[in-house]
Parts: structure tokens; sequence; C-alpha cells
């Protein structure tokens, strides 16, 4: 049996708005954890393909990679604006928040 390689996602971007929980889904299947600001989220992988989903609810975004037996595969989190968001702040109070997965 091969060793396991590591995913570890990050949700420390300091331009991160610290609100609206982060949904994570691995290789289709929702990870049972909300990734909340400041928090890391790890789950040991077999070795091969895999694809992460991570979801704000209202935008989602879809990153997929290949990790090596004993790899630790790190991402990092961001929810934060949209272009034009700021706008939407000052003109209606509102504003959509894209969640962004950066691999590091």
């Amino acid at each position: 049996m091969s060793e396991a390689a590591k995913l570890v996602i990050a949700r420390d971007h300091p331009q991160d708005i610290q609100d609206r929980p982060v949904y994570l889904w691995i290789d289709g299947e929702k990870s049972g954890r909300v990734l909340k600001y400041g928090k890391t989220f790890e789950r040991d992988l077999p070795p091969g393909h895999h694809k992460v989903k991570a979801s704000n609810t209202l935008f989602s975004t879809t990153v997929e990679f290949d990790a090596a037996a004993g790899e630790t595969v790190r991402y990092r989190c961001e929810n934060g604006l949209t272009g034009g968001g700021m706008v939407m702040v000052l003109m209606m109070g509102v504003a959509y928040l894209r969640v962004r997965l950066k691999r590091l």
C-alpha cells in the first residue's frame, strides 16, 4: 500500500472579508466541514488525481491536481469581493463575494 498524500487548505488571506462560510467538496463528496476565516482544513488522500470545489453558496471554484505519495498539496482559500465589489457596497450596501483557491 502506498503512502497517503495530504491536502491542506488554509483560509487566511489578508483580503478575505472574514464572513460567509466556505464549503468544500473533495472528489465530489462534501467534506463535512465549514472552512471559516483563520481555520485550516487537512485531509489525507490516496495518491493520484483529485478535484476540490469550494463554494460560499453564491459562487464556487474548482481546482484539479495530482498528488504523489507522501506529498503535501497546499492551497490558500480567499472569500473576497468580485471586480467592482466595492462600488456595489457603496451604492447598494451589498456585494457579491467570490471564492478562490490558489496553490501555494
